[in-house]
């Protein structure tokens, strides 16, 4: 009778190289569901809420919260339109900055210690890059000539870009009402700060994007045409 091979059990060494693999695959599929799958989904859904978005139903209503202080996290009070991320590109933006509140449910946040849209100073927001929809995916590419409308109940605020820079998350300053590493700001200055992690996945530095105020125009004479003209494109 021929006796078949004692099979050896496996090494404590084996078995955490097996775990580890098996760890790794599972973070690799949710990434890429995260990425290519969740991402989108969430973004579309932000965008079309964006489109339809009516706080208040109510006969001769209007659309946002009222801006003044101590609006509560998540209250929505104004919307952006930024063509460099999409020729349609809209996402509401909240009031604060609580991941759980505002940044994974409305989409872009308002640092509460920064101004109001139009506002002398500096109008600072932040959003995810990744996860959530992530509305700041793209905000890397934002060149110079670009520009960006927010959009509230009564006005239209054109930004122009002006300055890209990584910095380290202590680095606060940037945010201030005369933004910190933006050459030529100056006391009295309207700008708009847009943030988020950098690199994508990591929360190591942050990506900041400045920007400053070249144009106020009234709700009541319809959407700007300089916007039309970057939807018709």
């Amino acid at each position: 009778m021929v006796r078949g091979k004692r099979v050896k059990p496996p090494t404590v060494v084996q078995v955490f190289g097996e775990v580890l693999i098996t760890i790794g695959v599972v973070l690799m599929l949710y990434v890429v569901w995260q990425l290519f799958v969740n991402d989108p989904i969430v973004g579309s859904s932000q965008q079309l809420k964006a489109q339809q978005f009516v706080a208040d139903k109510s006969p001769n209503s209007k659309p946002f919260i009222e801006m003044k202080p101590n609006l509560k996290q998540g209250a929505v009070f104004a919307k952006l339109h930024v063509p460099r991320l999409g020729k349609d590109y809209e996402r509401l933006v909240g009031e604060g900055t609580f991941q759980k509140v505002t940044l994974n449910v409305v989409g872009v946040g308002h640092y509460i210690t920064s101004e109001w849209p139009g506002a002398v100073g500096n109008f600072a927001v932040a959003a995810h890059r990744t996860s959530h929809g992530a509305p700041f995916a793209d905000i890397d590419k934002l060149q110079t000539g670009d520009r960006v409308w927010v959009e509230t109940n009564d006005s239209w605020f054109t930004y122009e870009y002006r300055r890209t820079k990584i910095v380290h998350p202590s680095e606060i300053g940037v945010i201030e009402n005369v933004p910190e590493g933006l050459a030529g700001a100056k006391s009295g200055g309207k700008y708009m700060t847009m943030t988020s992690c950098h690199p994508k996945w990591s929360n190591e530095q942050r990506i900041v994007v400045w920007l400053e105020l070249v144009k106020e125009e009234s709700k009541s004479s319809g959407m700007p045409a300089d916007l039309l003209e970057e939807k018709r494109r």
